[in-house]
Formats: structure tokens, C-alpha cells, sequence
């Protein structure tokens, strides 16, 4: 079922109903129906030809309509907090799609296609089931921001290196005995949350990654930062438990770069969140 309200309109082209959409159709570029406790959505939204937003965030959501992959002018979809058990193969159809967002789903497994979406700046994951990542999300070339928290991750594969301009990486709170080995070939890295896993080490080539400015290994396993780490000017904030022995401060940046032990109660405790 599908729940219509009074109209409203936050801004131009901005609609957060089915029944005032569907009253001029071409003006609609977002479209915002959250909180809805919709288990449904109407399958209508390819007669929003100029529709380039969607948020159906906080509801019932079990699956997504048909006529949502032939939304060609899309740019960004959002489903957060429902009850999606996948992301449908279709999606590779929204080729100018640049944000994809279901956080806070059930989602077990990501398939294969999501490596071919060749305009995707943003994917967030966080709060779902998924265990494994597939090798093709290394495709991504124009990934940005890559947010996984929350979930059951035990191993990355190596092809997430290959992320050349991932400005963002967050696998906290994930169960990961390992991070890929070449993890520095990730030039533009600059904000890396690996907190509360089970890591063993951090690779050294993460001294490579010279726009890395956040760094945050709080009881993510390892007992130790390697000293690669010292090298890079641009750091500012490390955090980390007590039981890790940081890395030796470069006398040239330690005026820069702050060391920040936090304890088991200290949270939030990163300005960036």
C-alpha cells in the first residue's frame, strides 16, 4: 500500500507525495516520501521524466517497482531504513546515478553489478547483513565516498584498490582479520574509519596514502601503527585505544598531527561525524 498526503512543497520540483507529483508530472526533480510506513511504491515513476532525486527513506519497503530503472535522469536514490534483503541487478540501468544509499536495510550480499555504474560517486552500506563485498567493486572508478559500518565483513578484496579516487573509506564495526595489502594505491584517501574489527596489522603501504587527514583504528585489533604513517604531512587526527602502540611521531609535523587515545566510553569522539 501506498499512503497520500496534503501537497507540500519544500522547494521547486520538490514533492513528498505520489498525488501532487502525478498533478504535473515534468516539474518533479525530487521526490521525498519518508515516513510513510509504506510497504509499497507505486509503480509510476518513469512519468517523471525530469525526476532526478529519490528519498523513500524510513518505511516498510520490501522491494523497489519496476518503473524506478527507467528513471534515466536520476542522480541520487536513497532507501534507507527498510526491509530490503538486496539492491536489484536493474540498478546498473541508472547510468548517471552518483548516490546509492541502503543503509540500514537487511541486505546479505551485494551481486556483481553493482561494479558497473559508471557515474557512482557515493554507495553507503552501513547497518545491513553483508559479509562479503564482490571483486568487481573495484570498477568504481569514480567512487568518492564508501561507507560499510555496521555489518558483518570479514574480508575486503583486494580489488577495492583499485578505488584510485576514494576520498573515503568506512569498514568500523565489521569483523575483518585483514585490510588489502596495497591499500596505499588509494591516492586520494583522506578519511579511513576501521575501528572495532579484528585486524592483526595495518599495512605499511598505508604510508603512501599522502592526502590521508583522519585515521581512526580505535579497538580495531592491531596493537600497533606502523611507522609509514609519521611520513604523512597531511595527517591530523589519529584515534586510538590504549592497547595500541602509535606510530613515532616526524618532529616536522607533530605540531599538525594529534594522537587522540580514546577510552571505551568515548563516543562520538571524530569532529568529521
Amino acid at each position: 500500500m501506498f499512503l497520500l498526503c496534503t501537497p507540500v512543497h519544500a522547494e521547486k520540483g520538490t514533492y513528498i507525495s505520489f498525488e501532487s507529483a502525478m498533478d504535473n508530472p515534468a516539474s518533479v526533480k525530487v521526490l521525498n516520501v519518508m515516513y510513510k510506513r509504506m510497504d509499497s511504491i507505486p509503480d509510476i515513476l518513469d512519468q517523471f521524466p525530469n525526476l532526478e532525486e529519490i528519498n523513500f527513506s524510513s518505511n516498510n519497503l520490501v522491494a523497489l517497482p519496476p518503473s524506478l530503472f527507467r528513471c534515466k535522469k536520476l542522480k541520487k536514490l536513497t532507501v534507507m531504513r527498510n526491509h530490503l534483503t538486496y539492491i536489484p541487478d536493474a540498478i546498473v540501468r541508472l547510468t548517471n546515478l552518483q548516490e546509492l544509499s541502503f543503509s540500514y536495510n537487511e541486505i546479505k550480499k551485494v551481486s556483481d553489478s553493482i561494479g558497473y555504474m559508471p557515474s557512482l560517486k557515493n554507495l553507503y552500506l552501513t547497518g545491513n547483513d553483508l559479509e562479503r563485498l564482490p571483486a568487481t567493486i573495484g570498477h568504481l572508478h569514480t567512487l568518492e565516498r564508501l561507507r560499510l559500518a555496521f555489518n558483518s565483513i570479514d574480508s575486503l578484496p583486494d580489488e577495492l584498490a583499485l578505488l584510485h579516487n576514494l576520498i573515503l573509506l568506512d569498514v568500523s564495526d565489521n569483523k575483518l582479520a585483514a585490510l588489502p595489502l596495497r591499500i596505499g594505491d588509494m591516492k586520494q584517501l583522506a578519511f579511513f574509519y576501521t575501528a572495532r574489527n579484528r585486524l592483526f596489522s595495518i599495512p605499511e603501504s598505508i604510508g603512501n596514502c599522502k592526502k590521508l587527514q583522519e585515521l581512526d583504528v580505535v579497538y580495531c585489533g592491531a596493537l600497533w601503527l606502523p611507522g609509514t604513517l609519521a611520513e604523512i604531512q597531511a595527517l591530523d587526527d589519529v584515534y586510538i585505544d590504549n592497547r595500541i602502540i602509535p606510530f613515532y611521531q616526524d618532529p616536522r609535523f607533530r605540531d599538525r598531527q594529534r594522537i587522540v587515545v580514546v577510552d571505551d566510553e568515548q563516543y562520538p569522539y571524530r569532529p568529521s561525524e
